[in-house]
């Protein structure tokens, strides 16, 4: 059980950290600016995990799946 616990983590984690910064961006003015900055590193982040984890490419590819 702790091993499919932790695999959904490791799948929800870039979700819910842009969430969190989204939530971040919509707050009062020093907040804000914590929300933006961090989507701003994030997302590109993002973008390429959902590639590597979709399509397999990138650095977030699974190394042992025939997507060549």
């Amino acid at each position: 059980m702790f091993a499919k616990v932790r695999s959904w983590l490791r799948l929800a984690w870039p979700f819910v950290g842009s969430l969190y910064l989204g939530y971040l961006a919509v707050q009062a003015p020093p907040m804000r600016y914590v929300g933006v900055i961090g989507l701003c590193f994030v997302l590109p982040l993002l973008a390429g995990w959902i590639a590597g984890q979709i399509w397999g490419v990138g650095p977030w590819a699974d190394a042992g799946s025939d997507a060549e």
